[in-house]
C-alpha cells in the first residue's frame, strides 16, 4: 500500500482535468487483476462468477473498458477482498465512468490509457518508424501530421490535439518533473516531408533543427537508425512506447504499440521484455546520440545523403542530393 505522502500525490493527480484521457479505468483493471490473481482465481472463474464472457473480464483488467460499481463488488466478494477496500475500489470505478463520459471522442481510447500513463512515467523509450516523436515535433509539424492522418476533419478537433501535443512536451522542454526519454527513429522519419516545396521545406528544416537542440538534453537520447542498418529487429513496429511508472498503477512497467491497423497494450512480463529487447538491439545499431547529432547537422546544412544516391562499394562513393 503507498505511504500518505505517495497517496496524496496520487489523488492530486486524479484532480487534475485532462482531457480526453483516464488513467483511472487503467488503474481499476490493474488492482481487479492483482487482486484476482492473490486469491488463486482465474479469468473464467471471475467470468462465470459474473455470468459473463472471458473477454469482458480482461478487457476490465486491460482497461480497456469501464467495470461498474456492481461488477467490482461482486468480484470483491468472490476475491475476499475486505468491505473498507471493495468501496474504495467501487468508488473509483464511479470516478472512472464520469472520466469516460469526459473523454473526448476523438482521441482513441487505448491511447488516452497511453496519455494518462505518460503523465505518471518517470521514463519513456520511444521507437518511429514514420513519425517525429510526438514529445520533439514543432507545432508545425504536428498540426500537418494531425491534419493529414485522415481521422480529424474538424479544424478544432486538429487544435485540440495539437495543443494536447504541445502540453505532453513540457516534460521534455519544461524545467520541472522532467522524462528521462530514449527515442529512436527510422531514417526514413527524417527524409518526410522531403521540402518538395518552400512550405514543407521550412518545415522541415525547423523540425531538423528541433531534433538537434534535443540532443543537447541531458535527459533525452536520440538516436538515428540509417539506412545502412538494413533490415533489423523492432522495425516492423510502426511506433512503439516503452513506459516505467512512477505511481499509480501497481505495474512497473508498460508497453503500448500502435499503427494503422492495431492500437495494443503488452501486460505480461514475457511480452513487455520481448519488445525491450528488440529496442535495445535497435539502439546497438543506430547511430550513436553523438553521431545522430553530426547527422542531423549534416543535414540541416544542406548536405543530403540519401540511400536512393549509394553507390556500390569502390565507386565513386554517395551522391549528394539536395531537396528542395
Amino acid at each position: 500500500m503507498p505511504d500518505g505522502k505517495e497517496a496524496d500525490v496520487r489523488a492530486n493527480q486524479r484532480t487534475q482535468p485532462v482531457t480526453g484521457i483516464n488513467v483511472l479505468r487503467w488503474e481499476l483493471g490493474n488492482e481487479l487483476r492483482t487482486l484476482r490473481l492473490a486469491a488463486g482465481k482465474s479469468i473464467a472463474d471471475a467470468a462465470k462468477w459474473l455470468e459473463c464472457s472471458d473477454a469482458k473480464i480482461s478487457r476490465m483488467e486491460n482497461g480497456q473498458r469501464g467495470a461498474v460499481a456492481r461488477d467490482v463488488r461482486d468480484l470483491c466478494k468472490l476475491y475476499g477482498v475486505p468491505a473498507q477496500r471493495r468501496d474504495q475500489l467501487m468508488g473509483l470505478s464511479r470516478e472512472a465512468v464520469a472520466a469516460d463520459n469526459a473523454t473526448s471522442p476523438t482521441i482513441a481510447a487505448k491511447f488516452s490509457t497511453y496519455l494518462a500513463l505518460e503523465t505518471q512515467a518517470r521514463s519513456v523509450r520511444n521507437f518511429e518508424a514514420s513519425f517525429v516523436p510526438g514529445l520533439l515535433q514543432t507545432e508545425l509539424y504536428a498540426r500537418e501530421t494531425i491534419t493529414h492522418n485522415g481521422e480529424v476533419e474538424d479544424v478544432e478537433d486538429v487544435e485540440q490535439r495539437v495543443q494536447m501535443r504541445m502540453d505532453r512536451q513540457k516534460r521534455i522542454w519544461g524545467e520541472e518533473n522532467l522524462l528521462q526519454a530514449h527515442f529512436i527513429i527510422d531514417e526514413n522519419v527524417i527524409w518526410r516531408p522531403a521540402g518538395v516545396d518552400p512550405r514543407t521545406r521550412a518545415m522541415r528544416e525547423e523540425q531538423i533543427d528541433r531534433l538537434i537542440r534535443a540532443t543537447f538534453l541531458e535527459h533525452v537520447t536520440l538516436q538515428i537508425v540509417p539506412y545502412t542498418a538494413g533490415f533489423y529487429q523492432g522495425m516492423e513496429g510502426s511506433t512503439i512506447y516503452l513506459l516505467n511508472l512512477d505511481s499509480g498503477p501497481k505495474s512497473s512497467s508498460a508497453c503500448y504499440i500502435e499503427g494503422v491497423f492495431r492500437e495494443l497494450f503488452m501486460r505480461s512480463h514475457s511480452e513487455i521484455a520481448s519488445i525491450a529487447g528488440k529496442f535495445e538491439a535497435m539502439s546497438e545499431i543506430a547511430l550513436s546520440p553523438a553521431g545522430t547529432r553530426k547527422f542531423l547537422m549534416r543535414l540541416l546544412r544542406g548536405n543530403y545523403e540519401h540511400w536512393s544516391s549509394a553507390r556500390p562499394t569502390g565507386s565513386a562513393g554517395l551522391g549528394k542530393v539536395a531537396m528542395s
